[in-house]
């Protein structure tokens, strides 16, 4: 595999909010209510959401291989990742790590962050913790959607 960390393209939004739910269904929608499945899903294909890319204000990385999109992982807020998935059939290759140690550079260097902040799904926490996170709070749940607050400093 030849990884590509960059930003997404605009004609790569669809792509990347594909892979994104595609992979939500299978890892994350079981610890979610249906009220939560239905958020997630007005969050990623949200117009406001797209426009905010457009403007630059919502950073949105990929890791591609050839034209193909492998993983995304998402800011918004400046510092606080709202979304990182990896394609089923690449997980457990590093590009989850490769993706938050992009951001991360990028938040130091670009805009002169000390840390990153992440609402990590149940499927995630382990992830999470492997590379440094700290939790900030218990486990919450908030229009059906679970998550741990954490917090990692640069």
């Amino acid at each position: 595999m030849h990884r590509i960390l960059r930003p997404i393209r605009d004609k790569e939004w669809g792509d990347a909010m594909a892979l994104v739910w595609r992979v939500f269904l299978q890892f994350d929608s079981d610890s979610y209510s249906a009220e939560g499945i239905d958020n997630f899903y007005k969050f990623i294909t949200d117009d406001i959401l797209y426009m905010m890319f457009k403007q630059g204000v919502y950073k949105i990385f990929a890791c591609l291989d050839g034209p193909e999109i492998r993983g995304v992982i998402s800011a918004r807020n400046t510092n606080h990742i709202s979304l990182l998935f990896v394609d089923e059939k690449y997980q457990h290759q590093g590009i989850a790590r490769a993706l938050v140690r992009y951001l991360c550079d990028f938040l130091l260097v670009k805009e002169g962050e000390s840390f990153v902040t992440v609402d990590s799904s149940p499927y995630a926490v382990g992830f999470y913790h492997k590379i440094g996170f700290k939790d900030t709070a218990e486990e919450q749940k908030k229009d059906g959607i679970v998550y741990t607050p954490m917090k990692f400093y640069l």
